[in-house]
């Protein structure tokens, strides 16, 4: 667990966050923005992108790493196309998701293409933060991947792996401690019925 000394620092958080890549890339995000308030259930997702040669992404095994005794992740799910034949939502382990295995098929000889979207989402969980969290906390999300393949073109069901190349998915989530965070969220809504 990290803490920061000041509130200055909540207002650089969401400035840590890395831009996408446009090559072989993870992605994490969260619906909270970057900021979530202690006993809030926020939805981290995962996205993969790949570089503009290829066709698809093919199939991807990762884990998730974040200290868990920061919070409780439940109703872990993969995302349409990437849940095909042989796929896994993965695991709750002390600090990880781990077995996470996303997939989708190109076939063509069948009449089954892969879903070409870049980026395409394929894993999503909810995940409440401790409500016993005490002062600034940061939660640090990272992936740790052992295959990433793309299908290399429409007509193939041929697929690379492109791990080599992988930048690895990193999001930091900002938790304030109760009392700042309520009077953040106040803030913002006060800030917000001022704007209409």
């Amino acid at each position: 667990m990290r803490t920061f000394a000041t509130t200055a620092s909540l207002a650089i958080a969401p400035l840590l966050l890395a831009a996408p890549a446009m090559g072989q890339a993870i992605n994490i995000r969260d619906d909270a923005g970057g900021l979530a308030i202690p006993g809030q259930v926020i939805t981290i997702s995962m996205e993969a992108s790949y570089g503009g040669s290829d066709y698809a992404v093919a199939g991807i095994a990762t884990s998730l790493i974040i200290n868990e005794a920061q919070g409780e992740f439940s109703n872990l799910r993969l995302v349409a196309p990437m849940d095909g034949p042989g796929t896994a939502a993965g695991v709750i382990g002390a600090g990880s998701i781990d077995g996470i295995l996303a997939g989708q098929l190109n076939f063509p000889t069948a009449g089954i293409f892969a879903d070409p979207a870049n980026p395409i989402g394929f894993w999503e969980a909810d995940f409440r933060v401790n409500d016993t969290l005490s002062g600034l906390t940061v939660l640090d999300v990272q992936t740790q991947t052992s295959r990433y393949d793309v299908y290399i073109n429409r007509d193939s069901a041929t697929s690379q792996s492109r791990l080599a190349d992988l930048e690895e998915g990193s999001l930091i989530i900002a938790v304030p401690a109760p009392a700042s965070g309520l009077a953040l969220v106040a803030g913002l809504a006060m800030a917000g019925r001022r704007r209409r």
